[in-house]
């Protein structure tokens, strides 16, 4: 995963202003963080740390961003030279996280459905738990697990598709295609039905797992109107995800 997004990342980047981000994504992350005042944060899988200095804006104490790729991370740590928050950053595999310390909260807006195998993916699951405080929570966006494959497509006046090689299977590789200016950039996800995920989360310690429907912002409708979201939020790609250790 690191390669892809090696390749990849001021492109990726540039995907974040987007509506769709900024007004489904960003909205439904937030909706389920809460108040973050004061908390200790870790984003998992934080890219160019988009979302690390949202959260670190919105008043968390001590804010740590994690990524596998390190041309993500050097983007990143460019963002911190040029504006200072006292934000850290590492690059890592979470499937080998070092202990970092102990977070009242950890995000992860794309991770899970990256592992390749389910063994990779239950090692992601034991070193999240593995950096909470007790009773702390995981809050993600995540592949849908319940999307029929044969709903992938459709997505284009969003700037993406994605589409999956039949038979669909779990680890199945999810081919993303995403507009990125006057570029096209693409990238690999891996389908997990709900079971597997659950049960990865379980094993690592987690007691209560929920899955959330994203939320559109009313900002969005205000720039875009209700009817450009309609097929979107019918037929969503990705969900939320909270779970409590």
């Amino acid at each position: 995963m690191a390669a892809q997004y090696d390749a990849i990342a001021r492109e990726y980047q540039r995907t974040k202003e987007s509506p769709l981000r900024r007004h489904i994504e960003a909205h439904s992350l937030f909706g389920m963080l809460g108040d973050v005042a004061g908390l200790a944060v870790l984003d998992l899988a934080c890219g160019e740390g988009f979302y690390t200095r949202l959260i670190k804006q919105a008043g968390a104490a001590v804010t740590t961003g994690v990524d596998i790729s390190s041309e993500m991370i050097a983007l990143a740590k460019e963002k911190e030279e040029q504006r200072p928050l006292g934000i850290a950053y590492l690059c890592s595999d979470v499937a080998a996280l070092p202990d970092l310390g102990k977070f009242d909260v950890v995000t992860a807006a794309y991770l899970l459905h990256y592992a390749p195998d389910a063994h990779i993916l239950q090692a992601m699951c034991r070193r999240i738990a593995s950096q909470l405080k007790p009773g702390g929570r995981l809050v993600g966006i995540n592949e849908n697990p319940d999307q029929a494959a044969e709903d992938y497509a459709g997505y284009t006046q969003y700037g993406f598709n994605k589409s999956v090689q039949p038979p669909r299977k779990e680890g199945s590789a999810i081919t993303y295609a995403m507009v990125s200016g006057r570029s096209m950039i693409r990238f690999n996800a891996y389908y997990y039905s709900r079971a597997t995920y659950e049960s990865a989360l379980r094993a690592a310690g987690f007691s209560e797992i929920s899955w959330r429907p994203l939320v559109l912002g009313p900002a969005g409708i205000t720039e875009c109107g209700e009817a450009y979201w309609q097929e979107y939020l019918a037929n969503p790609p990705v969900v939320g995800l909270e779970c409590r250790l």
